[in-house]
């Protein structure tokens, strides 16, 4: 088997994560994009496209089944909470070499796709509705929190605590975007004539 066709049958398999609808009315469009795709470029060029394809595209599709309405940009803004967060552990880490590595490379990799997917959705104009922002924003504190009472009452499970204090800063960072994007596109209220 050659590696277009493995590329080929793996992303057939990759469609499935997709909603149903959305597989069923694009997936065979989809599979054969990649096919034609991979008689012109190198498989690995294919690859990373397809990467960043799906993880763009999957979160929104999935959103969109629920929200009933034109593209939202949570996507873009969930990753660049992700990469804030990224970049927090690697500063928090000290000089925790594991910490540091680990951290730049989540704020590296969610940046870039954070940074591809602003550049595929429209601009912000109150397409999302950010009226709980200070709930996200409430949250990452909450679940720290919580982490730092469970490490006091002696709860031996680091990697889930080091998740749960990641998960709290990606939370309370998607909360301050949504604060912001939520000030920049407020209107003022109209004047009665």
């Amino acid at each position: 088997m050659s590696a277009e066709r493995g590329v080929v049958r793996v992303y057939g398999a990759l469609i499935s994560l997709y909603p149903h609808e959305f597989r069923h009315e694009y997936g065979a469009d989809m599979v054969q994009l990649v096919r034609d795709t991979c008689d012109g470029e190198p498989t690995w060029r294919v690859w990373s496209r397809i990467v960043v394809d799906l993880a763009i595209s999957i979160p929104t599709q999935h959103l969109e089944v629920h929200m009933h309405r034109t593209p939202s940009q949570l996507i873009p803004l969930i990753y660049t909470a992700i990469a804030g967060a990224g970049i927090v552990l690697a500063i928090a880490g000290g000089t925790s070499v594991v910490s540091l590595s680990a951290g730049l490379i989540v704020a590296l990799a969610a940046g870039t796709t954070a940074v591809i997917a602003w550049r595929r959705v429209a601009p912000v104009r109150g397409s999302i509705h950010t009226i709980h922002w200070w709930k996200f924003v409430l949250a990452g504190p909450v679940i720290i929190s919580a982490v730092i009472a469970a490490a006091e009452a002696g709860v031996d499970a680091w990697f889930v605590g080091m998740f749960a204090v990641f998960s709290g800063l990606t939370l309370t960072a998607t909360g301050l975007l949504l604060g912001l994007v939520r000030l920049t596109t407020r209107r003022p209220p109209a004047i009665p004539t």
